[in-house]
């Protein structure tokens, strides 16, 4: 006789316990779900880092262009443009960075719905928010949507 949730490898027909095949769904969902929170927590992470550094590039810029005359010979407007590059393009990697976060959150959302259908029969998805919110990104066309696809903002 074989233990209830075994499969004899004599018997490939014989079907596993409901309940052992229920518990291994809701192990792999809170699995998923820890994954999810943590990487949802990084993103907002990193937008609050990157508002930071809008707000003291902002700062700096502007203490450094009227720290003097403002006038294009005065070195301190160079280092307020200079500032303002950098601080550019580091914001531009930092929303790569989050729409690469974004890209592994909809596949972990596509996990976690496809194992509670299998699991529960849902036929909703539970996880919705990473994938509306790309959807919402790309229909943004215009002078706007080009702005967000060079900034980071909005990537395929």
């Amino acid at each position: 006789m074989q233990p209830q949730g075994t499969v004899d490898s004599s018997d490939s027909s014989t079907p596993l316990d409901p309940q052992v095949t229920q518990r291994q769904f809701q192990r792999e969902i809170e699995a998923l779900f820890e994954e999810y929170r943590t990487l949802r927590e990084e993103v907002t992470q990193r937008v609050a880092a990157r508002m930071q550094m809008i707000g003291f590039a902002g700062i700096i810029s502007a203490l450094l262009a009227v720290s003097n005359k403002l006038t294009f010979g005065a070195p301190t407007v160079y280092i307020a443009l200079l500032v303002l590059l950098v601080a550019v393009l580091w914001i531009r990697g930092t929303n790569l960075a989050i729409q690469r976060l974004g890209r592994h959150l909809r596949g972990v959302e596509t996990r976690i719905n496809a194992l509670a259908g299998e699991a529960w029969g849902t036929p909703d998805a539970l996880l919705t928010w990473e994938s509306g919110a790309q959807e919402g990104r790309m229909r943004v066309r215009g002078l706007a949507g080009r702005v967000g696809r060079v900034g980071g903002w909005y990537v395929s």
